[in-house]
């Protein structure tokens, strides 16, 4: 059995019979008969019933038509991947993101990368604050998504994309949700829910108002703390907004610039000796067109 006699069945079932299939392949019709011929000795199956005017699929036929279209597209895609590899197209990017709260707004550009680059293999991570700089620095990472550093590495070329703004929230049952006003005074005398990476830099530290602390990785774990009446914390508006549904949360108002957390520049990130291929070359450049 091989690929050709597979795509002479194709061809034939297509067209309705051999005569037809013979035209459309450019091939002589004794050559269509001898293939199938052929392919029903190699399988020890009867697939078509060739007593009426056209070949109709038997039972079994039927059943190896389906298989046959299979193997037929899985070609194509190697055939396809094959181009894409001597084009230069990379077979797996890798996007290290900091924190799946960002997904609201990336996931459409994301699907847009899947319908222009089919083949590809996607990675997404979600590492905290510096987590991610050491994924790019370590090369386990090609492109990162991050909030401007304090203290920025010469190691990166960074591109700004958007500004986050941050609300302090807290339960309706929390002691803080009962104040008209909320000073930076009243903030540190409470439990503060921090989002933390594994690291030990001075990142994790930028908002923090309160003695009290507790690390948690990722947005989605601080709002469950929060919506617990754990403490409060620092959630960016649009987490806030995507959680309407949690009625037993709310923004504390704040009167305190002091007590306010500034509003964060999103960031691109990549190795400046790091070369990228076509999909991530398309990715950077869409995220930047956003």
């Amino acid at each position: 059995m091989n690929l050709q006699q597979l795509e002479t069945l194709l061809t034939v079932v297509e067209t309705g019979s051999f005569s037809a299939a013979a035209r459309k392949l450019g091939k002589a019709q004794s050559a269509i008969s001898t293939a199938i011929s052929e392919l029903e000795i190699d399988l020890d199956l009867h697939l078509f019933d060739r007593s009426g005017r056209y070949p109709q699929l038997t039972e079994v036929g039927a059943r190896i038509l389906q298989q046959a279209k299979l193997v037929h597209m899985q070609c194509s895609q190697l055939k396809e991947l094959a181009v894409d590899l001597a084009s230069g197209t990379e077979t797996c990017l890798r996007l290290a993101v900091d924190d799946e709260g960002q997904l609201p707004w990336l996931a459409p550009i994301l699907a847009e990368l899947a319908e222009r680059f089919p083949k590809l293999e996607l990675q997404i991570m979600f590492p905290l604050l510096e987590d991610v700089t050491h994924l790019l620095a370590d090369d386990e990472a090609d492109l990162g998504i991050c909030f401007q550093p304090q203290s920025p590495s010469e190691l990166f070329l960074r591109w700004p994309l958007h500004q986050l703004h941050f609300v302090a929230a807290a339960s309706v049952d929390h002691p803080l949700s009962k104040l008209v006003s909320v000073t930076n005074t009243d903030l540190q005398q409470y439990r503060q829910l921090m989002v933390a990476g594994r690291g030990k830099g001075a990142e994790k530290q930028r908002g923090r108002l309160s003695g009290q602390v507790w690390w948690l990785e990722g947005d989605i774990a601080v709002l469950a703390m929060v919506e617990q009446g754990v403490g409060w914390a620092w959630l960016p508006e649009h987490v806030l907004e995507q959680n309407k549904v949690h009625k037993n949360i709310k923004a504390l108002p704040i009167v305190d610039k002091g007590a306010t957390l500034l509003p964060l520049q999103l960031e691109l990130w990549q190795c400046r000796n790091k070369t990228v291929g076509p999909a991530a070359l398309w990715l950077k450049r869409r995220l930047l067109t956003r």
